[in-house]
This record gives C-alpha cells, structure tokens and sequence, in this order.
C-alpha cells in the first residue's frame, strides 16, 4: 500500500515548511506548494526526499488566483491518486506596500479611502477565498476515495483537513481588522465542511496559532525602544510582552509547536468542527491570569499621580 499523501499550502517557508517536513517524517508522502520562491521550495523538498526517503512533489500555485487552488489539488491526486490530509496554510498580512516597498499601516479610523479596499481585497483573496477554494476540492476527492472504500466494502479511512487560521480571529488589532476578517471568515467554513465531511470520516478544523516566530512577524511592528530607537519586529514585540506575562508560556511560538500541533489535530478521528487556540494562553479568558502584572502596573500608574 501507498504511503498516506498529505498537501500542505504555502509550505515552503515558515510554519508551512516545519510542518510539511513533520508529517514527512511520520511516513507521509507529501506536497510542498510555493507561490513565488521557487527555490525555497526546492530546498525543503530536498531535504524531505534526503532527510525521511519519502516523496516530495514541488507544486507552485497562487491561491489567490480562482483557478489555482483547484488546479493544486487536482494536480495532488493526479499525481498520488489518494489525498489524506489537507492542511490549508497560505497567508498574507493585511498591510500593503507602498512605491518603496515599504508596508503601510493605518488605525482603522484613519484608513484613507482607497487603501481601506486594498488591504480587504489582499487578504480576502488569500487568506480567506484560497483557503475556501482548497478546502472544497480537498473535501471533494476525499469524499470520493470514502465512497469507493465503502462500495468495496471497507470501512472509510479516517481523513482530515485543517484550516491554519489565527487568534486574529477573536483578538482585535485596530491596524488588521482586514486580517482578522479573513480568518474569521473561515469559521464557518470549518463548521459547514464538518458537516459535510464527518459522514465520509472526514474530519475538518481549525488550528489558530498565536504568535509565531516566522517571516510573517519578522516585519516590524511600529514600536521602538525607548532607549536606542531601534524598532521591534512584530515577533520580538510579542515576545517581550509574554516575557512580561501577557500570557503563562513566557514566549511565543515556534514553527515546531504549530507544526506538531497539525500533526496531533490531523489525527484526532473524534474532534471535528472546532476551533483551537494554540498559543501559550494568549487568548485566555478576561485578565485573570495576569492579574499581578495588572494590579502592579495599575499600583505604578497610580504613584504617578
């Protein structure tokens, strides 16, 4: 018998890369999909094939062209003949760049007009019309090979998609609400190709990170040291934060910790149509927590006075 197929979107760098290379390393045969670097994808398909003797088949696909998520898929199947794991991961940040490429950030309330709609449009075509897209053909083919199973008499085999979404989707940040809305969106989504899935043995989730050391938040996050200057990237924004007890794990997350996290949900037959915060504590409930951190910094504010 083949070994299980697992396609993971935008895996050639960052949290989609650790966890493509995870499922290589449990036996799985697998996808790495780039959009533009070509040559990151190679490498960590390289390492894959050298690393765990299984097959890594490089595919390059714009998500957010209407046509591509379809067509990686279809090319998946055609290729492997079975699809047992989906995991949808491509994403974008609302902010859009400017003639120099730097990325621009406005507060909602001061969004000019024609930006407002740009940074909508970057994210919903990816993050959110992307995702969509990969997760309806995946749930189409599996839902095919669970049919033949059972017309041959077998019992369906237990397959899984998981949509990579984000905290963002309840934690608002007045610079990406467009960010937020995308991964939202996706929500339902999940709930609807639950529904579909789960007569078939298919499962479907959402896996919300919370901050991660990737690419994506080595961007800078507009906040300096009031020391030197020097301005923070999102990710040591964040980490100097859960240092200072914005959440209980005193750091923020690792490609690894997300990647092991898709690897145990993918493989929980019982879970489906939910939604699960992996991200130290971040998202826990109210400030309670934290309550020391507070009440000293509330005690400083008050000696100011």
């Amino acid at each position: 018998m083949s070994n299980p197929v697992c396609l993971v979107s935008g895996s050639s760098s960052g949290i989609g890369a650790t966890t493509v290379e995870h499922f290589a390393r449990h036996g799985y045969d697998v996808v790495v999909n780039y959009n533009a670097g070509r040559e990151r994808g190679e490498v960590v398909a390289d390492r894959i094939r050298a690393e765990y003797g299984t097959e890594a088949l490089l595919l390059g696909a714009d998500l957010s062209q209407p046509a591509a998520a379809f067509e990686l898929v279809d090319q998946t199947y055609a290729h492997f003949g079975r699809l047992d794991v989906c995991i949808s991961n491509s994403g974008v940040a609302n902010y859009v760049p400017d003639e120099d490429g730097n990325l621009l950030r406005y507060r909602f309330k001061d969004t000019p007009i024609d930006h407002l709609d740009r940074e909508m449009e970057r994210v919903l075509s990816l993050n959110l019309m992307g995702a969509y897209r990969l997760g309806q053909r995946a749930l189409h083919y599996m839902v095919e090979q669970a049919e033949a199973e059972s017309n041959r008499g077998e019992a369906m085999r237990h397959r899984s998609i998981l949509f990579i979404t984000s905290i963002s989707d309840i934690a608002p940040e007045s610079t990406r609400i467009p960010y937020g809305v995308s991964k939202s969106g996706l929500n339902h989504a999940v709930l609807g190709a639950a529904l579909d899935g789960g007569p078939f043995n298919i499962t479907v989730n959402s896996l919300r990170p919370g901050v991660v050391d990737t690419p994506l938040t080595a961007r800078p996050s507009g906040i300096h040291d009031p020391a030197d200057g020097h301005e923070y990237t999102v990710a040591e924004t964040y980490g100097l934060m859960a240092e200072g007890g914005s959440q209980p794990i005193r750091r923020i997350g690792t490609p690894e910790d997300i990647a092991q996290a898709a690897y145990a949900f993918s493989h929980i037959p019982y879970m489906t149509g939910q939604f699960v915060a992996v991200d130290g504590g971040l998202t826990l409930a109210g400030s309670f927590a934290n309550r020391d951190v507070f009440l000293q910094e509330g005690l400083r504010l008050r000696e100011q006075k």
